[in-house]
């Protein structure tokens, strides 16, 4: 963390071009946050970073209109600043120079030339005491700052193309991508649909098993195994079997018996008689 804004203070990044090569850079801390806080930047961070970097930005301009060197103390206190100068910042910009490096990497090696010629477009928070300060930055670093501000352009410009591909897209792709995902939708709402009616299916099902349970069990039927033995016979003596019948019948009625326990023996002293019988 850098306590001020000065002339003096430069911003290191090492490099990984790949596991054995590297390469460090240095940029002016006042021209550090220029890049850092432009909106070129702030959109190629991931969305956490993003997040946390536009709350802070919009609480900065709140109380502040723009940078300035008469508050450079202050603003090195300042949330967003301590933010833009924190070790996610700098890592993050760190990878996205060595991810560009390749095709920016002539940056380091031109003549950086006049301060009108390569830094009137950058669209930063420029005034004229910086403007004369630049002239006199070492040509070494003048190639750093190119170097980086390339590199976060190109990310820029690649992360812009991924956002804005489908409005490259002609108008047959479109509609074509439209019928695609108007056939998803179909498709989504038809499957919804199916998985309800299953679902009530499934409920309807377990109802009628259910009743075909109940439906059963009130539909057995019990016989004696041996009718004879039920009516104390010896098997082929038909000719008592309706007296004795009648007999049994008699004394089991539950009227007769006074208790309603006999009415199963009753039940099945008469199929007993039936069966023989028939």
């Amino acid at each position: 963390m850098v306590s001020a804004i000065t002339l003096s203070m430069n911003i290191r990044f090492d490099l990984v071009l790949d596991h054995v090569k590297k390469k460090t850079v240095s940029i002016p801390y006042f021209l550090f946050i220029r890049i850092v806080s432009s909106d070129e930047f702030e959109t190629i961070l991931p969305q956490d970073l993003k997040e946390r970097c536009s709350s802070l930005k919009k609480l900065f301009f709140k109380n502040n209109q723009f940078f300035s060197d008469e508050y450079s103390d202050e603003y090195a206190k300042n949330p967003y600043i301590r933010f833009l100068t924190g070790r996610d910042i700098h890592t993050f910009l760190c990878k996205v120079m060595s991810l560009n490096y390749q095709a920016c990497q002539h940056f380091l090696k031109d003549e950086a030339g006049s301060f009108s010629e390569y830094f009137s477009d950058l669209n930063l928070f420029w005034n004229k005491k910086q403007t004369e300060e630049i002239k006199q930055i070492d040509e070494t670093l003048l190639r750093d700052v190119l170097f980086c501000h390339a590199c976060v352009h190109i990310q820029f410009s690649r992360v812009n193309e991924r956002l804005t591909l489908r409005d490259k897209i002609d108008v047959f792709a479109k509609q074509e991508l439209a019928l695609k995902e108007a056939e998803i939708k179909k498709l989504k709402h038809d499957l919804s649909k199916s998985k309800k009616q299953i679902k009530a299916l499934r409920s309807k099902q377990i109802d009628l098993e259910e009743n075909l349970v109940q439906a059963e069990e009130k539909n057995i039927v019990l016989v004696p195994s041996d009718p004879y033995y039920m009516l104390g016979l010896q098997p082929g003596h038909d000719g008592g079997v309706d007296g004795r019948a009648k007999t049994l019948m008699k004394i089991l009625h539950p009227d007769k018996s006074g208790s309603v326990e006999t009415a199963y023996l009753f039940d099945m002293v008469l199929k007993a008689r039936d069966m023989i019988i028939k």
